[in-house]
This record gives structure tokens, C-alpha cells and sequence, in this order.
């Protein structure tokens, strides 16, 4: 049985202008290193907090990924580069030790209501389903699973599983302690599994990748707790790839996700 998440966990802790990673933003491939859906959903929860002159909603982040974040405290440069009653667009840099180790901009627009019927909103039912997650099926196999795993809980329908879409997800425990997750903070974590999309486990490959880029576009906040992640990606043969996948919760689409590969070699 694996072990889960404790009462009140997050994924930051903050202090002061910091804010400190707990075991629970811990990523598979480092042990010292964060989950790339904790620093992005952190930078969702400080978009959403910037000021602006009417109410906004996130329409794009994109988030760059440009080193390993490591599993210490981070500090933030959040900066308004347009302001305006119809867009807005923010930056965010996180910085460790005063290094930039993730940068990424956000573009707001004006938040209203359109009543209007027969919207091309990808709207359909998408009921969750109700088998759960079989444990011998975990990707990253060992004695204790990495924090990012403990803070997640997947859901299959019929022949999913890890890299087999489409995947139900739900981040279980806040971003910043104290504070309750945000919607597109719960999107912009689980939109970093993307990664694998489109290749199999039983696929045998003499390479493996990493995603430089996570960039979120959003039809509208999700509703509920559970995600669905269905995507395919693609690599080439100059040592770059692709990612494309497509985020639904139970009343549909909730937004699109675009990733950059590079081959680890």
C-alpha cells in the first residue's frame, strides 16, 4: 500500500519572501530536485494574486523551464509588463540562491459572462470513472515513491495507465500551506504530466527526454477535484519533440497543453 499524503501537507511552505519546498514537490528523476508541476503551480497561485483593474482569469501561462529546480527555498520576481481593463500580462521568475531557475509569463484577460447557447466550448459529458489505480502499475518503481507521486492521485478509464491516456489526476493537498489550491494552480501541476504522452511503457527507447516548457492555454477554470489528461506527443529525429494533450474535468474541456522536448541522450 502506498503511502499518502499527511493531514495539511502542501507543496510550499512560505516564510517570509520565501517559499520552501516540502518533500511533497519532489519530481522521479532527482531526489533533490522538484516535480516540474510544483514550480508551475506556484506561479499560478502568484499570478492569480497580482492586482488588477478588473477582474481577470488566466488565459495562457507559459512556463520555462530552465534548469533543475532544486528542493530548496525560492524566492520570486513578480512583475506586471501590461497592464489594462482587458488584458493583463505578468511575469514570474523563481529564483534559488539568486539563481533564475524557472521563468514564465502569464497573459489575463477581462473576466465576463457570455450567455449565449451552442458555445464551441468542448463541452460533453465526461463522467470520472471508478477504477482505481493498480499499484504494480507504478512508473517510477521503488522502496518509497517520490514526494510529487504522494501528492497525486490517479484514476484510469478501460486500458489507461501511466503513458496511456487518458489519465485522471488529483492533486491532493494545497500549494502553499494554509492557503487552499487554487484551480488553475490544480491545472498548471497536473498539466506537467503531459510529459510522457504518446509512448508506451512497453516501448523501449535508447533515450530518454525532458520537457523544457510547459505552456497552458485555458478554455475556463476546472470544476471539481479530478482532471482527465488524454494527449499524444512525438519525437524527431534532429533531438527535439513534441507535446499536445487536452485537460477535461466532468463538464469538459478545461484547456490545452503544449510541451518542448529535448533528448536526453
Amino acid at each position: 500500500m502506498l503511502r499518502t499524503a499527511q493531514k495539511d501537507a502542501a507543496l510550499f511552505i512560505a516564510d517570509r519572501d520565501l517559499f520552501v519546498p516540502t518533500i511533497y514537490a519532489q519530481g522521479p528523476w532527482d531526489p533533490g530536485a522538484q516535480f516540474g508541476g510544483a514550480p508551475a503551480a506556484l506561479i499560478a497561485t502568484l499570478v492569480e494574486k497580482v492586482p488588477s483593474l478588473v477582474p481577470m482569469q488566466i488565459a495562457r501561462v507559459t512556463t520555462d523551464l530552465l534548469r533543475p529546480v532544486p528542493l530548496s527555498p525560492l524566492t520570486a520576481d513578480v512583475r506586471v509588463v501590461r497592464e489594462g481593463k482587458k488584458i493583463q500580462v505578468v511575469t514570474v521568475s523563481l529564483l534559488a540562491d539568486g539563481l533564475e531557475v524557472t521563468r514564465a509569463t502569464a497573459l489575463r484577460v477581462r473576466r465576463t459572462v457570455v450567455d449565449a447557447d451552442g458555445l464551441p466550448d468542448g463541452r460533453f459529458p465526461n463522467p470520472l470513472p471508478t477504477q482505481p489505480r493498480d499499484v504494480d502499475d507504478e512508473p517510477f518503481p521503488a522502496p518509497e515513491p517520490h514526494g510529487a507521486r504522494l501528492a497525486t492521485e490517479w484514476l484510469f478509464e478501460e486500458a489507461g495507465g501511466h503513458y496511456r491516456q487518458p489519465s485522471w489526476i488529483r492533486l491532493r493537498i494545497d500549494v502553499i500551506a494554509g492557503e487552499p489550491a487554487l484551480p488553475v494552480a490544480k491545472l498548471a501541476f497536473v498539466a506537467d504530466t503531459a510529459s510522457g504522452a504518446g509512448t508506451g511503457r512497453h516501448v523501449q527507447l535508447p533515450f530518454s527526454w525532458t520537457n523544457a516548457d510547459v505552456a497552458v492555454n485555458v478554455v475556463r477554470e476546472p470544476v471539481g477535484e479530478w482532471l482527465c489528461l488524454d494527449g499524444e506527443g512525438w519525437v524527431g529525429h534532429t533531438g527535439t519533440g513534441q507535446v499536445q494533450a487536452t485537460v477535461l474535468d466532468t463538464e469538459g474541456v478545461v484547456a490545452t497543453i503544449s510541451m518542448v522536448r529535448f533528448i536526453n541522450l
